[in-house]
């Protein structure tokens, strides 16, 4: 009877603990604060071409509400800078209206600033707002410029659809633009454009009108960068120039011939030329579309690393992603596919800058920050926010510019598929942000050993949690020591901020 007790005892015990969650697996990992990589210049998004006509015609009420969420650090992800489209021009054989934007140009040095009142309105916003950069980019260059008369091209204009000779008149349009905000009579549109892409994807082909776009071989890009500097330059004007928006990643390291010039191999062409690397202040800009598979999401990276490592000093910016996919999906699933390109971009490549395509998206595709079903007039204003858009806040709205980034000892080249992690600290006041990416179907506790010098270290950390959790949305959680063990969920994105000790220096 004892022995029978005793194996119905065990047999409840063994139930029990089979109810019981498993513990989450405990992992290390080393923060040195003393040992630093890149500095982090801004995380951003572009107005394409959506926030034109929701500017123009939507309530005043929610038209606040989208430039909250994206540019507020108090109620939304407050983007650091903000990528405002120079329109190339309306064109009614454009089968799409919403993949183009009118310019202000009239014709050649003749301007209505009045147009573009959307564009315009959230310029505005984020200003107001404290978004402390802003670059403007050219998708094509305006239709009284272009050989076809097009903000597109076609098979027959070469290698490029700017006029030839047009440099210079492509230049000063630019740089009017630039200089009639930078020197705005108005004070609420009085805004500097920090940076000026003036080519965008060059190596494709643009050929028909789905939407704007311009080629440009790597000699055309040379000749628009010079005539652009000089003009830039000429007014005064303290806007650097950024190149060349490479469309893809392997672009930055090969290249081929095509319509008469040569596209590509950007990194070569461009860090390697002594009289054009001056004139970008040694930075160069790529787009990681088409990179998150498993055979590219580390190798992509990696030899994009050791490329720019031929060419020390140099800086990268990723200026352009989405998930090239239809069907929108507001789950987790797109946010930690997205959360894991910016943990690589930023730990493996070592950007300084990572931007988002479309701010907000009309669309049911995988390409936008923010989705709305509004398509025109009168359509219900409905704003949607997906976990990808709380989940780049973990970034955007923690990691500001300034910051460096520190070491973490995590892997991320070896465990794309577990926990992924970065550290970043900033120099004035101390502060120290963590971000992890839990990959996994299952939670990970952290155990966190810090090393540099003492004054710099953390006592607590606070929790900023994305998960599944339909209320963890940057939700906040009670602080932690900074030692741990910290819980980081299944399948979310967690960003730990610690305060240096009041007493602490710098």
């Amino acid at each position: 009877m004892l022995w029978a007790k005793l194996v119905l005892l065990i047999g409840f015990a063994l139930t029990l603990n089979l109810l019981q969650p498993e513990p989450g697996k405990v992992e290390q990992d080393t923060i040195d604060l003393s040992v630093e990589f890149q500095t982090i210049e801004h995380f951003g998004a572009s107005d394409c071409w959506t926030i034109e006509p929701i500017g123009k015609f939507w309530s005043e009420q929610n038209k606040q509400r989208i430039a909250d969420l994206l540019f507020s650090l108090d109620k939304g992800i407050g983007l650091s800078c903000w990528r405002f489209n120079i329109g190339a021009g309306l064109d009614d054989t454009m089968p799409v209206p919403y993949r183009t934007v009118e310019s202000f140009a009239i014709a050649e040095g003749v301007y209505d600033w009045s147009r573009c009142a959307g564009q315009r309105w959230f310029l505005r916003a984020a200003k107001n707002r404290g978004v402390p950069y802003f670059l403007a980019f050219v998708n094509s260059p305006p239709r009284f410029l272009t050989k076809n008369g097009h903000p597109y091209c076609d098979p027959e204009v070469g290698t490029t659809n700017l006029r030839e000779g047009a440099e210079g008149a492509f230049a000063r349009y630019i740089a009017d633009i630039i200089s009639h905000f930078h020197n705005n009579s108005d004070e609420s549109e009085r805004i500097t454009f920090n940076f000026v892409s003036p080519v965008n994807e060059p190596q494709w082909e643009w050929n028909g009108p789905w939407q704007e776009g311009n080629r440009a071989s790597n000699d055309d890009i040379r000749k628009i960068v010079k005539a652009l500097h000089a003009e830039l330059k000429r007014r005064n004007l303290p806007t650097e120039i950024v190149i060349p928006e490479s469309g893809d990643l392997p672009h930055m390291w090969s290249g081929r011939e095509k319509y008469g010039g040569f596209y590509g191999r950007y990194i070569r062409e461009f860090c390697g030329d002594t009289e054009i690397a001056p004139l970008l202040n040694y930075r160069l800009s790529y787009h990681s579309y088409w990179s998150d598979a498993p055979y590219q999401v580390v190798a992509f990276r990696k030899r994009l690393r050791e490329e720019l490592g031929l060419f020390p000093g140099w800086r990268l910016w990723q200026t352009e992603y989405c998930v090239m996919e239809h069907n929108r999906d507001l789950t987790m699933a797109t946010a930690l596919r997205v959360a894991r390109v910016i943990q690589l971009d930023l730990t493996i490549v070592g950007v300084t800058a990572w931007h988002w395509w479309l701010a907000v998206s009309i669309w049911d595709y995988k390409d936008g920050l923010l989705f709305t079903d509004w398509k025109k007039p009168g359509d219900p204003e409905n704003i949607i926010v997906p976990k990808l858009f709380w989940a780049f806040g973990n970034f955007s709205k923690f990691v500001r510019p300034g910051m460096k980034r520190v070491l973490l000892s995590r892997d991320n080249e070896a465990n794309v598929n577990g926990l992924l992690g970065s550290a970043f600290r900033d120099p004035e006041s101390g502060k120290v942000v963590l971000v992890y990416v839990n990959m996994q179907n299952a939670p990970v506790r952290l155990l966190l050993n810090w090393r540099g010098d003492e004054k710099r270290k953390v006592d607590r950390l606070t929790p900023f949690v994305t998960s599944e959790n339909p209320e963890d949305n940057l939700r906040p959680y009670p602080s932690v020591p900074a030692t741990g063990p910290i819980e980081i969920p299944p399948r979310s994105v967690v960003t730990l901020v610690g305060e240096p000790p009041r007493d602490a220096g710098s």
